[in-house]
């Protein structure tokens, strides 16, 4: 894992140059990545990229891909100086449109094991929605490691000689998140349950009546108690990352119990959730600001009005995502071994991200 900063540019560069000659061959009739797919069960159909025209998107992915494709290669030549400022905008920008802008209602299948639940709307269009995400990881953390280079700080660390935060001040911002992460899907999960069991909190019984029609049986309640279980379980694993067992296997995991947990194992899936729940935050976002503002909401589909207490799911999952992001990055600092490129961290002194 030392070898992150080379491998995460590369990956970039290979995705990127990849959808480059995609999109000049659908200039000369190949098939269209982002096409409308045919299999029904695809949310495709609400994603904003579906009512664009296919030149707009090669256009663009020609373009910008192009201009990325630079900008990476020359953050791995480490050019600083007036350059410095362009390609980190370039970068984080870059980076914050692919992995939480562009997957759109796909963001959840980023996510390992939700992706899993969704195998019925899998189409060619999601994956390539989500090997992008996965490159706008990526090149966040090329441009990190750009913006450590050229700082004099070490690449792989992040350390240097100035001052920074020790590990105590990132184990008490890593509590705080980490609580506030417990906490946040809460409001998700209660509404669920609620739902699950008949009580019309934030809508009408007209409303539940109509979901159970259309999950014939008992599939209605036992899809709202799993999506309450999953948050609260997610909720837990965030809280997690303050606890032992985020270090060490606990006795539970067999084959595995007291063995150390890899460093990167938990920030890596941490990140990753964090990213498709920020993603799905910034679909919420803009109906959440149209009804603050007084613009009356509905159930998608629906005449039943929403109310605030409607809305307490969404505003739950838009606090979510970046709470975990947050909670990923503490543990990062307030758990990081010294590093074996520079030696640096074998006393918690200064540390610097």
């Amino acid at each position: 894992m030392s070898q992150w900063p080379r491998w995460s540019a590369t990956f970039v560069l290979v995705v990127v140059a990849g959808y480059v000659l995609a999109a000049l061959a659908w200039t000369v009739g190949a098939p269209y990545a982002f096409a409308r797919p045919s299999n029904p069960e695809s949310t495709f159909d609400q994603h904003w990229l579906a009512d664009l025209p296919p030149d707009v998107v090669q256009t663009a992915t020609i373009v910008g891909g192009s201009i990325l494709a630079l900008a990476v290669t020359l953050m791995r030549m480490r050019l600083g100086g007036a350059l410095r400022p362009v390609l980190l905008t370039l970068g984080w920008v870059s980076a914050l449109f692919l992995s939480l802008v562009l997957p759109g209602p796909q963001s959840l299948d980023a996510i390992p094991v939700l992706n899993l639940l969704n195998v019925k709307r899998l189409s060619w269009v999601t994956v390539h929605l989500v090997l992008l995400a996965y490159a706008g990881m990526a090149l966040a953390a090329a441009t990190t490691a750009y913006a450590r280079a050229t700082r004099g700080a070490c690449v792989s660390c992040g350390r240097s000689d100035r001052p920074g935060w020790n590990r105590d001040r990132w184990a008490k911002l890593g509590l705080i998140t980490a609580l506030a992460a417990f906490v946040a899907p809460l409001g998700y999960a209660v509404v669920r349950i609620l739902w699950a069991f008949g009580i019309p909190v934030g809508t009408t019984e007209a409303f539940l009546d109509r979901l159970a029609a259309a999950n014939p049986g008992h599939a209605t309640t036992y899809m709202e108690l799993a999506l309450a279980a999953m948050a609260m379980g997610g909720g837990l694993l965030c809280f997690g990352l303050t606890r032992p067992w985020s270090q060490v296997w606990p006795r539970s995991v067999l084959g595995l119990a007291g063995r150390p947990v890899p460093h990167w194992f938990p920030i890596a899936m941490a990140t990753v959730c964090g990213v498709g729940l920020s993603g799905i935050g910034t679909l919420l976002i803009p109906g959440l600001i149209r009804f603050a503002a007084g613009e009356p909401g509905y159930y998608a589909g629906t005449d039943v009005p929403m109310t605030w207490v409607s809305h307490i799911p969404a505003m739950s999952l838009v606090l979510w995502g970046p709470l975990v992001l947050l909670s990923a990055v503490a543990f990062h600092f307030r758990t990081r071994r010294p590093c074996r490129r520079c030696g640096r961290g074998t006393t918690p002194t200064a540390v610097r991200a």
